[in-house]
């Protein structure tokens, strides 16, 4: 038989596919553009893509989405189709969209852990997929680089080197949102003859709430704690926790909220959501040990975006050998000349008309001026002029900080600092009572009590050479410890407001013997006993802003009565005299100084204040002390139950700084974010410290 007869072939296998059928079923389907509200994405230009266009069997499709965000597309084949979104369209939208307020935040990923960094949204934490499954809708949560069709002009521009947002720009190749990408049993399938809704994450990035204020801020304070621990990172660029990595990465990964890396805690910042465009664009770390020509060991960094420029100074680095030492120990006070500051042939103003500065102080922050001077210089300098400006920093980091925001208090600099040293003397800091300055001091920190308050300035240091500096030094001292109330015609003096973590200890009265023999004499007028002050058991951390200014605000009006009717300005000068410190500080209380015991009760006001039924200790603490104070109200001293008293009124309006928070765009959706994250143990605030 021949192989060509076909009509006596009995394999199974037919060798002709020709079949004989009636016109294909076609298909239709809707997918509608909201962002993460619910609203509409109106009016943006598409084009779709299948096998059946790229064969050319028929045309591409395309069209514009209706005013309610919806895309149909008809006479479909029952095979995957691939979406795409012009660019520029969609970026302009994007950009005006906010974010909700409590988003699905993993974990970041640890060394072992295949999660992805910049994971997309996980099912289940959205309302509007909740509402999409229960309309009978499929649901997809998509980014702006898995529908756009090229890279959208940017302004500022992306850096040209590196790889793109990854967050936002997931693909490179911008292949598109395919529509049927789930997998089954031998090919993808799509789901047609239905609506998909797809949730579009806005086109946003991370900033820090910073408010640029005379009044106090418990958000700004906050935040600007975290930069000023920031400012010690030594970690590489690429490296988490690094100044480039929080401010490049992290801030433009809307996956999680920004958390600065500081030991084991990491603790997350209060941000609001920007456009892309308003994103910090410049974050730079400096040290000048690493500069052009190398010098002395001062490190700070920056960060700029649309609307702030930021400045956060390293403090004292508690590493050997001590390179910070000598400038910390540098007492003299001299002339407050920055010659780094000058310009060829023009006058140099200094620092301040009148006063002196400390020399060490003064020393590191020109090496810096001068090494970078087109950043110190111009940058800052210029951006200053044109944003807010805000500077931070613990330790040396805020007296370098202060004289910082005194070379450029034309710009009307915020500063926050927080453990800082003496700096100025008393006529340097009278000229300087127009610059905004909150001072943080926890409690016996004995930092803030150096320099002396003293004029520390005598004939020794006027011999050539370190010998005089060093011999002046120890004669200034010595002076000191001989008679501690000399003050001199200009000492060192504290410049700014004052923020007190201030360590209750209150006292009963008792009588030093029950002796019979001496009870029966006391109706004859003669001291037969004497009367000893025990200390009471309880004590607190009371979180003190004794200048606390009048609110706008109607909900926080009647809470300022209350403060101006207990608190006189008698009272403000007994308690927390201008320029010092609220207590005096002892050398137990180093332990106090580090930035990990200031952050501590930052953030547990902080979350006390958006939730009060949060940390629940803090508040059991106070209401031990209230009790305590009740109990002896009989036995204690009269000056120190009038002082607590007032101290807890003033602690009790801590929480009314957040009103200027609530009150900006997005504001609110920050507080409640960082509430939703924040967790109550992540530090322990040493109560008894």
């Amino acid at each position: 038989m021949e192989r060509s007869d076909r009509t006596h072939r009995t394999d199974t296998l037919c060798p002709v596919k020709e079949v004989m059928c009636g016109p294909q079923i076609k298909h239709w389907v809707e997918v509608q553009l909201v962002d993460e509200h619910g609203e509409a994405l109106p009016y943006l230009p598409y084009r779709a893509q299948n096998d059946a266009t790229r064969e050319g069997v028929v045309p591409e499709y395309r069209g514009q989405a209706d005013a309610e965000g919806v895309i149909r597309i008809e006479g479909l084949h029952p095979i995957p189709i691939t979406l795409f979104i012009d660019a520029d369209p969609l970026a302009e939208v994007l950009q005006t969209r906010r974010l909700r307020a409590v988003r699905a935040e993993p974990k970041r990923p640890i060394i072992g852990d295949p999660t992805p960094l910049h994971s997309p949204q996980r099912k289940g934490y959205s309302p509007i997929e909740e509402q999409a499954i229960a309309a009978g809708h499929d649901y997809h949560h998509v980014r702006i680089g898995q529908l756009c069709d090229k890279l959208p002009r940017l302004d500022p521009p992306l850096p040209k080197e590196g790889p793109l947002p990854p967050y936002h720009f997931p693909d490179e190749k911008f292949s598109g949102y395919t529509l049927g990408s789930e997998v089954g049993y031998r090919q993808p399938y799509m789901r047609l003859d239905r609506r998909h809704i797809l949730e579009v994450c806005p086109f946003r990035a991370w900033s820090l709430v910073l408010h640029h204020q005379q009044e106090y801020s418990l958000v700004t304070a906050y935040n600007l704690g975290l930069m000023s621990v920031l400012a010690y990172s030594t970690f590489q660029p690429t490296e988490y926790g690094s100044v480039q990595e929080f401010f490049e990465r992290q801030c433009l990964d809307l996956t999680r909220t920004p958390r600065v890396r500081d030991g084991y805690t990491n603790p997350p910042c209060i941000v609001i959501d920007v456009p892309f465009s308003e994103r910090y664009t410049i974050a730079r770390p400096l040290n000048t040990a690493h500069g052009k020509e190398p010098q002395g060991d001062t490190q700070l960094f920056y960060a700029i975006n649309a609307s702030q420029v930021l400045v956060g100074w390293r403090g004292t680095e508690m590493n050997f050998p001590f390179p910070d030492l000598a400038t910390d120990v540098t007492f003299r006070p001299v002339k407050p000349e920055v010659q780094a500051n000058c310009k060829p042939k023009m006058p140099c103003a200094d620092l301040t008309p009148s006063g002196s500065v400390h020399l060490g102080f003064r020393d590191a922050y020109e090496v810096a001026r001068r090494i970078y001077s087109d950043v110190l210089g111009k940058t800052i300098q210029e951006e200053g002029w044109l944003k807010e400006l805000f500077i931070c920093g613990h330790s040396l980091g805020g007296a370098l900080g202060l004289i910082h925001a005194a070379s450029l208090k034309d710009s009307n600099p915020l500063l926050y600092t927080y453990g800082m040293p003496r700096t100025f003397t008393l006529q340097a800091v009278a000229c300087l009572d127009d610059m905004w300055h909150f001072r943080h001091v926890n409690d016996t920190d004995l930092i803030p009590e150096v320099p002396p308050e003293a004029d520390l300035e005598n004939s020794l240091y006027k011999l050539y050479g370190p010998l005089g500096t060093t011999l002046g030094t120890a004669w200034s001292v010595a002076q000191l410890m001989a008679d501690l109330v000399i003050r001199g015609k200009d000492p060192f003096y504290h410049h700014g407001e004052i923020v007190a973590f201030y360590r209750t200890e209150q006292h009963m009265r008792i009588r030093g013997s029950e002796n019979q023999f001496y009870k029966m004499r006391e109706g004859l007028g003669a001291p037969y006993h004497t009367v000893i002050s025990r200390p009471l058991s309880h004590k607190t951390k009371l979180f003190l802003v004794p200048a606390l200014s009048k609110e706008d605000d109607e909900k926080a009006r009647a809470a300022q009565e209350r403060y101006t009717a207990s608190l006189s300005q008698a009272d403000k000068d007994k308690y927390f005299p201008k320029g010092r410190n609220a207590k005096r500080g002892n050398l137990l209380g180093i332990r106090n100084h580090f930035m990990g015991k200031y952050q501590p009760y930052l953030y547990g006001q902080l979350i006390e204040s958006i939730n009060p039924s949060r940390m629940q200790e803090r508040q059991n603490d106070r209401r031990k002390l209230k009790d305590q104070m009740v109990k002896y109200e009989d036995l204690m001293p009269q000056d120190e139950l009038v002082r607590d008293r007032l101290f807890l009124e003033l602690q009790s309006l801590v929480g009314n700084t957040l009103e200027c928070t609530r009150q900006i765009e997005g504001g609110r959706n920050a507080l409640e974010r960082f509430e939703a994250v924040a967790e109550d143990n992540l530090y322990v605030e040493m109560t008894h410290g």
